[in-house]
């Protein structure tokens, strides 16, 4: 990181500092991932693809919804497309790809903020946010700094992990997505 220090409690005041030195680690033109999110008991894959120059993004589930953003036009699941900008109605693992988009930075009504800031393992960083009404109701994210990519989030019971990542490649746009069974825990190597 870079305005912001490590081991160091911060104030909601450092929320845009924090998110500055985020975007600067995770600024990528091209970026596709493949990942799981977890709610309760429940989960699905999914593919993503975010391609900054083009203003384009879409996410695929492993249970048949689509959404995408291109030309103008937003396509969420079962909704008709309509005219928006770029970066509009991108769902929570899209947002991983492109983190001024999350809403834990602390900026106007947003209800997180970040107060930590932590190495973890060999090559990640592990970010904790508050909740503005209640200091004991926190959520985590980690960055891996080796691929510049947000590989993991948790929000309530909420989790979303990234499994296969490449950057500045050009966008497979497959159809249709092959998604691998899951047979195990995903352990990321921090």
């Amino acid at each position: 990181m870079g305005i912001v220090e490590f081991d160091m409690v911060l104030t909601r005041a450092a929320g845009p500092g924090v998110l500055a030195d985020v975007v600067a680690m995770t600024s990528h033109r091209t970026i596709w991932a493949q990942g799981v999110a977890q709610s309760g008991s429940s989960h699905y894959q999914f593919h993503v693809e975010l391609d900054v120059p083009a203003q384009e993004w879409r996410m695929v589930t492993s249970d048949g919804r689509e959404y995408a953003f291109g030309e103008g036009v937003l396509t969420l699941a079962l909704d008709p497309p309509r005219p928006a900008q770029f970066p509009a109605g991108m769902p929570p693992p899209v947002r991983m790809l492109y983190p001024a988009q999350l809403l834990t930075w602390g900026r106007g009504p947003e209800s997180f903020h970040p107060v930590l800031v932590q190495e973890i393992g060999s090559h990640s960083i592990l970010l904790t946010f508050e909740h503005k009404e209640d200091p004991a109701f926190r959520t985590t994210m980690v960055i891996d700094r080796e691929l510049g990519v947000i590989r993991k989030t948790i929000l309530l019971e909420d989790l979303t992990i990234f499994t296969d990542i490449v950057t500045e490649q050009p966008l497979p746009r497959l159809d249709p997505i092959e998604f691998p069974p899951i047979t195990d825990s995903i352990r990321i190597d921090y």
